[in-house]
C-alpha cells in the first residue's frame, strides 16, 4: 500500500512514538494524518504541522467511531504504560479499548490495522534468545497481561476477516522525547536518586525512536506483513553499559549498584510504603526478574519478511538523544 495521501489514524498522537510517527507520516510518506488525544491542547504543536487532531478516548467508543471516519488505515499506539493503582485501569484501555478501536475500524472498512504491542508479552522475566514463535506468557505484570490480551484481540480479528491485522513488538524504546527510557532516568541520575540491581549485568533490549517508526511504515506498506507479529529490537547492552552512557551525559561517573538480595528487600520496603501511602505506583514482585534478565529478543522476522533493518545504532542513537537533551534544558538544569 502506498501511503501517500491516505488517511491514516494514529491513536496516542500525543505520546512518543506516536507523535514521532504523525510527524513521519506526513513529512515522509505525505499521508493525511488524523491523531487521536485524549486532550487536544497537549497536540497543539503537531495540528501546527498540518495533523488533523481529534478528541476521544479508547474507553469511548462512540469517539472512536468518529475519529476512523474515512481512515484507510489505523496505528493503533495508544496504551496504559504507567503505573496505575489497580488492574481494571490497564483492562479499559489496553483490552477493551483495543477491542474498541478494532470494533470502529471494522465498521469503517479500514484496509490495514498496525497494533503496536511489546516484548512484555513474553513476559517480564524471559530468558535465552527469544523470538516471535516463542510462547506468550502472562505473568501477573498488568501491562504485560493485558499486551498479550489485546494482541489476541487483533489476531482474531484478522483471522475472521474482520480488519487486516499486523502486530509489531518493540522492546524498550528510547530517544529524544522518551519519559521512561530517557528523561525519568537522566533526572533520577542527576538526583543522586538511580539503582542497578547485581552490578546491572541484566540484559537490556532497546530500539531507537526512529528504527522503531522504520518497521511502523513498513508494516503499513508491506502486505506481507498481514497477519504477521514482529518483534523489533536493535540489539542488547547491559543496564550498566546503557544508565551509564546517560551518568556521563550528566557529568557523573556511573550508576551505583546494590546486590541482589538488598534489591529484594528494597521492592519489599517500597511495595509496602506505596500502600501505607496509597501512592500510585507499584514495583511488580516478578519486575527484578526483568531487570536481571540475560534475555535477547531477535527481529531476525521482521529482517527477513520485510527487509527491516536498524538504521541507528546504539552510539548514534544516543548522540542524538544527548544532542536533544542539552537542546531542551534536560542536561543545563537543576532537576
Amino acid at each position: 500500500m502506498n501511503l501517500a495521501d491516505e488517511k491514516i489514524l494514529v491513536t496516542g498522537v500525543t505520546g512518543f512514538i506516536g507523535g514521532r510517527l504523525a510527524l513521519r507520516l506526513v513529512s515522509e510518506k505525505r499521508a493525511v494524518v488524523r491523531g487521536l488525544a485524549r486532550d487536544p491542547a497537549k497536540a497543539r504543536s503537531l495540528a501546527e504541522t498540518g495533523i488533523e487532531i481529534v478528541q476521544g478516548d479508547m474507553r469511548d467508543a462512540a469517539s472512536l467511531r468518529r475519529a476512523v471516519e474515512g481512515c484507510s488505515v489505523v496505528i493503533h499506539a495508544a496504551a496504559q504504560v504507567s503505573s496505575v493503582p489497580d488492574r481494571q485501569t490497564f483492562v479499559d484501555s489496553n483490552v477493551a479499548g483495543t477491542e474498541n478501536i478494532l470494533r470502529a475500524s471494522e465498521a469503517a472498512g479500514v484496509r490495514r490495522f498496525v497494533h503496536l504491542s511489546s516484548v512484555a508479552v513474553f513476559g517480564l522475566a524471559a530468558q535465552g534468545n527469544v523470538t516471535d514463535q516463542a510462547a506468550r506468557a502472562h505473568s501477573g505484570d498488568p501491562y504485560c497481561d493485558t499486551k498479550v490480551d489485546s494482541e489476541e484481540l487483533v489476531f482474531r480479528y484478522h483471522r475472521e476477516g474482520r480488519v487486516p491485522a499486523t502486530v509489531l513488538r518493540p522492546s524498550s524504546v528510547y530517544g529524544p522525547g522518551s519519559t521512561h527510557w530517557t528523561i525519568i532516568p537522566l533526572k533520577r541520575i542527576k538526583k543522586g536518586r538511580m539503582l542497578l540491581f547485581d552490578g546491572g549485568r541484566g540484559r537490556l533490549n532497546y530500539v531507537y525512536i526512529d528504527n522503531l517508526v522504520d518497521a511502523i511504515l513498513l508494516a503499513a506498506e508491506d502486505e506481507r506483513a498481514l497477519g504477521e507479529a514482529f518483534i523489533v529490537n536493535d540489539g542488547a547492552s547491559t543496564w550498566r553499559e546503557y544508565f551509564d552512557a546517560y551518568a556521563r551525559m550528566a557529568g557523573k561517573k556511573k550508576v551505583p549498584s546494590i546486590p541482589l538480595w538488598a534489591a529484594r528487600f528494597w521492592v519489599r520496603y517500597r511495595n509496602l510504603r506505596a500502600v501505607l501511602r496509597h501512592e500510585p505506583y507499584r514495583i511488580h514482585p516478578n519486575g527484578l526478574g526483568f531487570l536481571v534478565s540475560k534475555a535477547i529478543f531477535d527481529q531476525t522476522h521482521i529482517e527477513r519478511t520485510l527487509g527491516h533493518r536498524s538504521r541507528v545504532t546504539l552510539e548514534e542513537g544516543l548522540r542524538r538523544t544527548e544532542s536533544w537533551c542539552r537542546e531542551v534544558g534536560l542536561l543545563n538544569a537543576e532537576l
